[in-house]
């Protein structure tokens, strides 16, 4: 037999201070938040990269122009969180230099932070929506 948690009788549709009197008192929001502060969790992460036939690489949704030289190439892309770039290198050489975009540069009150969050959200979830596969469901008896 299992160990299955009864109820107790009688302990059944209390409104939630009756069935839990002491909630855990929350800590605030902030009045402000760094958008940006992501980019030192990643620091010296790399990410590879095959360069596009136009000279260009993809990261996180944001193009970025390396070289049309290196163009079906793999080229390693290195997080620099201080410089708020990506170092790009090929083989043992460092190519190029790039910003990375996409970055706030600034620390937002917390209600613009959300209200960005928000906006973001659905932008990915539209992008989400134009890449799946689209399925159609066609009539048994056409």
């Amino acid at each position: 037999m299992t160990n299955v948690p009864t109820r107790r009788a009688g302990s059944r549709n209390h409104p939630p201070r009756v069935a839990c009197p002491q909630f855990p008192i929350l800590p605030a929001v902030p009045e402000t938040v760094d958008p940006d502060s992501w980019l030192k969790r990643v620091n010296q992460q790399t990410f590879a990269r095959t360069v596009q036939a136009d000279g260009g690489v993809s990261i996180n949704h944001q193009k970025y122009y390396i070289s049309r030289q290196v163009a079906g190439q793999r080229v390693t892309c290195v997080v620099q969180a201080a410089r708020r770039q990506f170092d790009i290198w090929h083989g043992a050489s460092r190519i190029k230099q790039i910003p990375i975009k996409g970055l706030y540069g600034t620390s937002l009150p917390f209600e613009e932070y959300v209200t960005q969050m928000k906006q973001e959200a659905r932008s990915e979830y539209r992008r989400y929506l134009e890449t799946r596969a689209r399925f159609q469901q066609r009539s048994l008896w056409a």
